[in-house]
């Protein structure tokens, strides 16, 4: 396709595609173009015509030449192996002149002077030279003295020469190159140093020689990374996924395998991916999403695509350019391409490429340009809602991360909410039998749009709590216990009616000894299994929360915060355990604080302190207590590196704990314990002044 075309985008089974797509933007130049912007290379080939030859002279050097190739072919087939001292033999008895002592390559040197004179006097022994070396090249005893002699260096500059060479020649001098190029680093080594690969490029384009080409420069990059990175920076990818397009090699299984492994294998490469031009994605999904198109090619295809999309350019033009529905497209393709189920290694493979494809898209869906152009209302944001309840765990892990990524204002995820109701399905996956991978991504989503506005009051209505109570004990995949512990914190924040809700019997039925258990129940019993210290936290800030939320009111004299507040601790032996464990954790500063700041809270009412007084009978919690009170912010905190009015802020807080369970304890502490805590209040007291933060 040559640059500036328009045509439609690619929709594959259940993709999002928006019609007729606009391409014209997108750099699409064809393999002419691209071949022309590529550095053209010089050669030192002997001018033709300045040697007047004979025929018969001719002749008589084409023999010669046929002769020493031909001979050491016979000797080492005779002997039954072939190495360097034959070849030196055999020589040295074909050129007959007496030339004993000297180096094989020295011997080869008249084969090249043989070359040179044919070629300068365009003999038409040519072609027949090349085509007896070639040959000779599929013995590997010849690949080595090819190299050093130059005779590679010479069918490498034919193949480079710009003047016009006979398609026979050509063909041969390939052959050669390939051939001793195999397994042979020197030989590889000559190609690349002058950038020879992109000659062999340019006769891709050749019906002809592409069937020899192709295999050349597969021969050169096996194994030789050097040549992987000057292959991909002559941007073969991008050339090759063009001609396979154009269908240039249809039918033709070895060299289909041979240009799929090599964009593959481009793709690899991170200046090669930088060079190609933007409309190498495109190719990408085109070939992908062909109904044509079999696992063995489709793997590489994806593979590929994966690595451009990691590239923050390729991501931009795939965004601007309308091509996301084509990545969903590929994505929707994996699940009706045919694979061998009873193969283990296809059916990982598989999936890999689904995941890699998730990646990707999430990885678009998270820049900030993809917003502008698929906002809410287009057709691939009601595609990926559909997703979310879809038969297929990737498919619906596709549609919760990237609609997730979306939701990044309180304005999104209100309209998201409000007006699509996607919470509703997404609370309708956490009721269903769906798989770890697909719960979590759906938690997560749940956790963005909770954060936004009234969205917590219509989550909670939509029963939210209840639904990732359940999830509260799946252990086999502690991400979606902590992050239906998350919700959990979350749906309650400032909101008393969801507090009631989280605090609310697990039976309605007065008989039932679950009507004395509640949601928060539910969360404390997971607190004293878990050894998750992320989970812990997590369930001591929801309880944080509540105090922060239900305290001040309660002691205004509301009656809704009281009637909560005595549920709290009336119901929920133990509950201020987990504020302990937040204020002994070292690994975030400002949870501690929340739990000092909580358990202060809490001492201030009478119920609260009998939770506070079994807290403390952790004997960490109380030596931390201890050591809080007595810490000096000023150079503790230059020595731990913590923020000082951190330490400070801890210290006054603490302070106050102590104080409010001294008044309000009602004889729940023993007398030890009380003694004790005057004792620190007394130490404290004599250098803080406090006040409740």
């Amino acid at each position: 396709m040559s640059s500036g075309e328009t045509c439609t985008a690619p929709a594959g089974d259940g993709s999002a595609s928006h019609p007729n797509v606009s391409l014209s933007r997108l750099d699409l130049p064809s393999v002419d173009l691209v071949l022309q912007d590529l550095p053209q290379i010089s050669t030192s080939l002997p001018s033709k015509n300045t040697e007047a030859i004979e025929s018969e002279e001719q002749e008589k050097m084409f023999r010669s030449l046929k002769s020493i190739i031909e001979h050491a072919k016979g000797t080492a087939e005779a002997g039954g192996s072939f190495d360097l001292k034959e070849l030196h033999a055999s020589l040295e008895q074909a050129d007959a002149d007496a030339r004993r002592g000297r180096r094989n390559l020295e011997s080869l040197q008249s084969v090249r002077t043989i070359l040179d004179s044919l070629w300068s006097s365009n003999s038409k022994y040519m072609v027949q030279a090349a085509e007896v070396l070639a040959n000779g090249s599929r013995d590997p005893s010849w690949r080595t003295p090819f190299g050093q002699s130059g005779i590679l260096k010479f069918f490498l500059e034919i193949i480079s020469s710009e003047k016009e060479v006979d398609a026979a020649l050509l063909l041969h001098a390939l052959r050669l190159v390939g051939n001793s190029c195999a397994d042979t680093d020197e030989n590889r080594e000559i190609v690349i140093k002058d950038n020879y690969t992109l000659a062999i490029i340019r006769h891709f384009q050749d019906p002809v020689l592409i069937q020899v080409a192709i295999p050349v420069i597969y021969n050169i990059c096996m194994d030789y990374e050097p040549a992987h990175t000057q292959m991909a920076e002559n941007k073969t990818a991008y050339i090759l996924l063009s001609l396979l397009k154009d269908g240039a090699m249809k039918d033709n299984e070895a060299l289909l395998s041979f240009s799929y492994d090599l964009v593959e294998l481009a793709s690899e490469q991170v200046k090669g991916v930088e060079n190609s031009p933007g409309g190498t994605i495109f190719l990408l999904m085109e070939l992908a999403q062909d109904e044509d198109t079999t696992f063995e090619y489709y793997s590489p295809l994806v593979n590929s695509l994966f690595k451009y999309l990691e590239n923050e350019r390729f991501q931009n033009v795939c965004i601007s350019n309308g091509l996301v529905e084509g990545v969903l497209a590929t994505l929707r393709r994996s699940f009706s391409i045919e694979i061998d189920n009873s193969s283990v290694e296809e059916t990982k493979a598989l999936l890999q490429l689904q995941l890699k494809t998730n990646q990707a898209l999430a990885e678009i869906s998270a820049s900030s340009l993809f917003m502008k152009y698929y906002p809410l209302d287009s057709p691939l944001s009601q595609t990926l809602k559909s997703w979310v309840v879809a038969d297929e765990d990737q498919l619906q892990i596709c549609a919760c991360v990237m609609l997730g990524n979306l939701a990044r204002s309180d304005e999104v995820c209100q309209v998201m909410v409000r007006d699509l109701k996607i919470h509703e399905e997404l609370i309708s996956v956490l009721n269903s039998d769906a798989r770890g991978a697909v719960l979590h991504s759906a938690l997560g989503f749940l956790k963005n749009l909770a954060i936004a506005g009234d969205n917590r009051i219509i989550l909670a209505d939509a029963e939210i709590i209840p639904a990732v109570s359940r999830l509260w004990a799946y252990d086999s995949v502690p991400q979606v216990q902590f992050s239906a512990t998350s919700i959990a914190r979350q749906v309650i924040i400032s909101s008393v009616e969801n507090i009631a809700r989280l605090l609310a019997p697990l039976s309605q039925d007065p008989d039932s000894p679950a009507h004395e258990r509640t949601y928060l129940s539910l969360l404390l019993s997971l607190f004293e299994k878990s050894d998750s210290s992320p989970i812990k936290t997590e369930i001591g800030r929801t309880i944080a929360s509540i105090c922060r939320t239900i305290s001040p009111k309660a002691r205004e004299g509301d009656e809704q915060a009281i009637s909560i507040l005595n549920k709290l601790y009336d119901l929920h032996e133990g509950v201020a355990r987990p504020l302990g464990a937040m204020t002994t954790q070292t690994q975030w500063p400002v949870v501690r604080s929340e739990g000092w700041f909580a358990l202060a809270l809490m001492a201030n009412n009478n119920s609260g302190c009998v939770a506070v007084v079994d807290c403390l009978q952790n004997k960490e919690v109380m030596e931390f207590l201890r050591t809080t009170l007595s810490a000096d912010p000023a150079s503790e905190g230059e020595s731990e590196g913590t923020n000082s009015s951190q330490i400070s802020k801890d210290r006054d807080n603490a302070f106050v704990l102590v104080q409010e369970l001294l008044k309000n304890e009602s004889g729940a502490l023993q007398a030890g314990y009380r003694d004790a805590m005057e004792d620190m209040v007394r130490d404290a007291s004599q250098h803080l002044k406090i006040a409740l933060q």
